[in-house]
């Protein structure tokens, strides 16, 4: 394949591998991910392309796990979407 015929730009190429260097910070920390996060975020010198390499990553996980379950993108991020508010609300106590 030549420069012409690359899967993205060399601007999108940068983004997408500022999010894989963030997340890869983030999954390899075992004991304070938060901080971890925190730090690679900060490391990478433009938060513009840690965005749209998180988002394009984010995309192309969605798109494996597609694949992978037989359902749509959409439904991928649906069920992610469910799967948080669950967690998030899990321990809340009921009033009453």
């Amino acid at each position: 394949m030549s420069a012409d015929q690359r899967w993205v730009s060399d601007a999108q190429y940068r983004c997408i591998r500022a999010g894989l260097r963030v997340l890869s910070a983030w999954t390899r920390s075992a004991r304070d991910p938060e901080a971890a996060l925190a730090r690679a975020v900060r490391y990478e010198p433009d938060g513009g392309q840690v965005v749209v390499g998180l988002a394009t990553v984010a995309r192309l996980l969605a798109m494996e796990l597609a694949a992978a379950t037989g359902v749509s993108e959409r439904e991928v991020l649906e069920r992610t979407g469910a799967t948080v508010e669950r967690l998030q609300f899990a321990a809340t106590p009921k009033s009453g």
